[in-house]
């Protein structure tokens, strides 16, 4: 009997183990979305200000925080908004920027086209950016191409 009860618990802890092994491979397989293009970069963080006539200038500076992949990005069912959760190192990097950045703007560029100009209020320190039509319409659509979502 107690041979037996020893061959079971051996069972259940491989088992167990081989459970945990596929659950990490997936994660790291599955954990990083990157857009579907496969090109540049999701988009450049630089610090920005407004110009005369409002017009945004980031030449010569260096960004921030180049974002390469997400953790999640989800559309919303109407199709309006795109929620994107930044990786785990990128959203800390993102946190420091907006705690250091407070009451600035901050210029999301991609292919030297400036996506979206979002002034700091408070510290996002999870990562997530919301972005919702018509007010960063761009920033939807660009998401959307290159992710693919549907």
């Amino acid at each position: 009997m107690h041979c037996l009860e020893q061959s079971v618990r051996m069972r259940v802890f491989f088992i167990l183990i081989a459970v945990l092994c596929c659950t990490l491979s997936a994660a790291s397989v599955l954990g990083d979305l990157k857009p579907s293009d496969g090109g540049a970069p999701v988009f450049q963080i630089f610090a920005g200000s407004a110009g005369k006539g409002g017009k945004i200038d980031i030449s010569g500076r260096q960004p921030l925080l180049v974002v390469s992949a997400v953790s999640n990005i989800q559309e919303s069912k109407d199709r309006k908004a795109v929620r994107l959760t930044m990786t785990r190192s990128d959203a800390k990097q993102f946190a420091d920027i907006t705690r250091q950045h407070a009451n600035d703007l901050l210029i999301l560029e991609s292919n030297g086209k400036v996506l979206e100009a979002m002034r700091v209020t408070s510290t996002v320190s999870d990562g997530v950016l919301a972005f919702e039509s018509p007010d960063d319409a761009a920033m939807v659509d660009y998401l959307r191409k290159r992710f693919r979502l549907k």
